[in-house]
Formats: structure tokens, sequence, C-alpha cells
């Protein structure tokens, strides 16, 4: 007993304090080794509105329990996690009283990053980064990067995370089916439709209707066919997007264009026309009522939302979004993209992107214990990694923070509800997103 304690303790030691002969190889990032930083004993300050979450993911996380103390230890510095909502304006306070020199900044494309980007806010760490970083990445966080390029340029250093799915998006976004309902009704499997190329609008109003009823005959809906579909998301399913670089390097506002128009019509069908989407624009609720099994098709299945799923009663599978009529593929799309910058003013940007770079990587994200934690069967397994493999960096609102000073949301609400049409709305919405895209990318 007393020789297996011994072993234990030998084994904890190793996982929790490491070692410097051992320490994460950075070389392969083009950096130096990490004992060859020093911050001289200083403060690094990690900001995030899921800061509680990261310390708490250090803290209780056994592949990476201990890093943070190793990581103290080798770069010579004391890490602080700061928990905020309000960003960008605490990165801004912070970098005009001068205390962001050993800061870093996580951000998302709605959360911060374009104001900070734009107004000279970050480090342009292209200057000292070698493009062997990027590549030493996996694809999804380089393809982040070249999505996030401003005025030709990288300013991320890669996502920092509060769960073992580095590597994967955590926002991508798929369809969840009710499995149990759809056979329970006798209709076409969605996930044999995708093998088969046939899943599809078309085969999703199919299903939505016959699925979509009155079960107890007192006049009121109790099961829906679709829950949480997404004007901006359907788009893209039909290869459309709100914003595109022309052929002179400018960003434009696309989604005045046939495809997109397409999308937001056929978002009007199902909610109007056939009303087959539950009538409500609460997440939750519409959540809900696929967990409850009242809903055989969840379109907002999002990687960050499909641990909730975990305890349904009901049988669920994942599916790519529907093709459109424009495309002959699979679309994927997130809601959101999400990297770590450099504060304009900090001390030693190299060693703040070393440092972020020992802490987050790739080999503590198996992909066995992703999958234990966001499907439950192998169709889904099979989803959910060739989601993560084809998505090519696209966000359905890449520029949200545009929009929400416009009335974007309001309108495409509008529209599917059969007040406006869907070329009258983008018309009247394309000189005030364009103007807010020439102010920010300076064209």
């Amino acid at each position: 007993m007393r020789k297996r304690m011994l072993i234990v303790g030998l084994i904890v030691g190793l996982l929790v304090f490491g070692s410097t002969a051992l320490a994460f190889d950075l070389t392969q990032f083009g950096l130096q080794p990490a004992e060859n930083y020093d911050f001289g004993g200083e403060t690094v300050t990690i900001i995030s509105w899921t800061s509680e979450r990261m310390a708490n993911y250090f803290n209780d996380n056994l592949l990476v329990m201990g890093r943070v103390q190793e990581a103290e230890q080798l770069f010579n510095c004391k890490i602080d996690f700061m928990q905020t909502r309000e960003i960008p304006d605490t990165n801004f306070n912070r970098l005009l009283s001068g205390d962001s020199v050993n800061d870093l900044w996580h951000v998302q494309n709605k959360i911060g990053y374009w104001q900070l980007v734009a107004n000279d806010a970050l480090y342009p760490i292209y200057n000292i980064l070698p493009e062997s970083y990027y590549d030493a990445f996996p694809p999804s966080i380089k393809a982040v990067e070249e999505a996030f390029k401003y005025r030709g340029h990288y300013w991320g250093i890669g996502t920092v995370e509060y769960r073992p799915s580095f590597g994967y998006q955590n926002d991508l976004i798929f369809v969840a089916y009710n499995k149990t309902l759809i056979d329970r009704e006798g209709l076409p499997d969605p996930y044999e439709l995708y093998l088969a190329g046939e899943w599809t609008w078309d085969a999703v109003t199919d299903i939505a209707v016959a699925a979509t009823r009155d079960l107890d005959g007192d006049g009121e809906i109790d099961q829906w066919g679709i829950v949480d579909v997404r004007q901006w998301d359907l788009a893209v399913s039909n290869g459309a997007d709100l914003t595109r670089v022309d052929e002179n390097g400018k960003v434009v506002f696309t989604a005045d264009e046939p495809a997109y128009l397409e999308a937001l019509e056929q978002h009007k069908l199902w909610w109007t026309d056939l009303k087959v989407a539950m009538p409500t624009n609460s997440s939750g609720d519409l959540k809900n009522a696929f967990i409850n099994g009242k809903a055989a098709l969840w379109f907002y299945a999002g990687a960050w939302q499909l641990p909730d799923l975990m305890d349904m009663a009901d049988e669920w599978v994942l599916v790519p979004y529907p093709m459109g009529p424009r495309v002959d593929d699979y679309q994927w799309t997130t809601q959101a993209l999400s990297t770590t910058v450099i504060p304009a003013n900090a001390k030693d940007p190299e060693a703040l992107i070393a440092l972020k770079t020992f802490l987050w990587r790739e080999e503590d994200a198996p992909v066995n214990d992703v999958l234990a934690a966001h499907v439950r069967n192998q169709e889904s397994a099979k989803v959910f990694l060739e989601g993560n493999e084809l998505w090519a960096g696209k966000t359905s609102r890449m520029f949200e923070t545009l929009l929400n000073s416009t009335t974007y949301v309001d309108d495409v609400r509008s529209v599917s509800a059969g007040n406006l049409s869907p070329a009258a709305a983008m018309a009247a919405l394309k000189p005030v997103v364009q103007a807010a895209l020439d102010d920010l990318f300076d064209q």
C-alpha cells in the first residue's frame, strides 16, 4: 500500500508540476523555449467574459491540472484571470491607463474584436510571428485567423477555451433531429438523406409539414416540425453571405443578392405560410421544446449546446444544414469566431504569445474526449468531425457589431412575418451597412 501511494504521488506530481526539462516545445511554433521568456515576476492578466470558467478548467481538468503553476514558474510571472462582460470598454480603459502591458485579450467577432482592431488598440503581431506559427495549429484555428484578417494581416493568436475542445469549433452550428419522433411518425431519416445527398430545403419542408401536429385535438399545435432556424444561418446553406470581398479587395454588402433573398423567402415559407416553425424567438423555449420531444428539427444545435442534450430522453442525431437550391454540397457556419489578441502597448508581445501557446494546446482535446462530451451515437460523431474538417472559416454574421446598430434583425423578422419583401428589406439596409463597412475598413 505504501509503495502504491508513493507511485500515485509521483504520477500526480508529474501531472501537476510538470518539469522544466519536459516543458512544452514552443519552437515548433517558431518561438523560443519557454524558459527563455521572463516577465520579471509581474502579473499577466487574461481578460474574457469566460475567465472564471477558464480558471476552473485549469483547476479541475486532469490533462491541464497544474499547468498554470508550471507556466508561472517557467515564465516567472503570476497569471490572473479577469472576468468581465464589459468588452471592449475594459480593454480600452486598461490600454489608456497603461495597465494592459501584460494583458491577453479574448475576443470574438461580436465581442470586441472589430472595435479594438479598427481603433489601433492591438499589437501588430504579424511583425514578429512567422507563418509557421499558424501552420502548427489545427486547420480550424488557422481558418479563424484567416477570417479575422484586417488590412491583410493576422492580429489574433488562436483561441482560449474553458473546456477540452481546442482545435474544434465550439460555435459550429448543426441541425439536430429527434430520431425517436421521426421514426414514430414514419418520416424519412435526415441522416440517410444527408448520406444520399438529398438533405435539402425541400426535404426539410416535407418532414416539417408532416411532423407539425395538434396531438390532443384542442386546436393548438403540440409538436413542431422546426425550431430555431435563423435567417442568417439559412442563407449560408444556400451559398450566400452578408458580405464578400470583391475583386478590388473591398468588403461589400451582398445580402441583396438572389441567393440571400431566397433564404429569407424560405424562412417566410416555414414561419408564416406553412406555420411549421415554432413561432417564438426565445432561444431557451425553442431549445427546451426540442429537448422535451416537442420538435422534429432543431436548427441551432451549436457545438457549445450539445452537452445540454446528453440527458435528453429521445434519441437525437446531428446532420449539417440542408442544401439550398444554389449549392451542390453541404455548407458549414458558426455563430461566432473567437481569438486572442495582444494590446498595442504590450511590454513583451512575444512572451505573451508564448505564454498563451504554452497554456492552450491541441493535445489537450483528444478526439474521443471531445466526442464523448458532444454526441451520443456514431452518426452524430461522423457529422461532428466532418463539420470541423470542412468548415472554412465562415460565420453567418461576421460583422454583428455593425449590424446591431442597424435594423437588420427587425427587418429579417418582418420579412418572415410577411410584412416586408426580402428585396425591399435588403435594399434599404445596403447603404447603411455599406457605410459602416467603409468606415471600419477605411475603404
